[in-house]
């Protein structure tokens, strides 16, 4: 059975806040993330993140996952971290990582994608996460 992959990103505009990420780019409402049928686990999770930081900051990107399409309840992890030591600020970019998981699911219910920044950030954090369903 091939990969499937969803796709879901947004900005992350405060602190110790879960936001869900619900766009695809331009797309702003792509519809539920539906777990297709005949599909069992997530098996992994590509994770990018640009911050833009001002003076000396950093930040922890952090993802949950939810919903009733979890077989096991709602999964949390780090997905990043970044950083600026510039006292006038900056913009850092993370390149994609890819991050092995395991999680099972349930065909034809709905995952729930949220995204979280830590301190110490002064910023915005925009994080894109797309996960493979097999």
């Amino acid at each position: 059975m091939s990969k499937l992959y969803r796709t879901r990103e947004g900005n992350i505009p405060s602190l110790d806040t879960r936001t869900q990420l619900t766009t695809l780019v331009s797309e702003t409402a792509p519809g539920p993330l539906l777990v297709p049928v005949g599909m069992t686990h997530i098996i992994g999770m590509v994770v990018s993140h640009v911050a833009s930081q001002s003076a000396a900051t950093g930040y922890g990107a952090f993802c949950r996952i939810e919903g009733p399409g979890l077989r096991n309840g709602p999964e949390s992890m780090t997905v990043g971290a970044g950083g600026n030591s510039i006292a006038t600020g900056g913009v850092i970019a993370i390149k994609p990582t890819y991050i092995k998981v395991g999680f099972p699911v349930i065909a034809g219910n709905e995952i729930l994608i949220f995204g979280e920044m830590i301190p110490r950030v002064s910023a915005l954090l925009i994080l894109q996460i797309i996960i493979m369903i097999r």
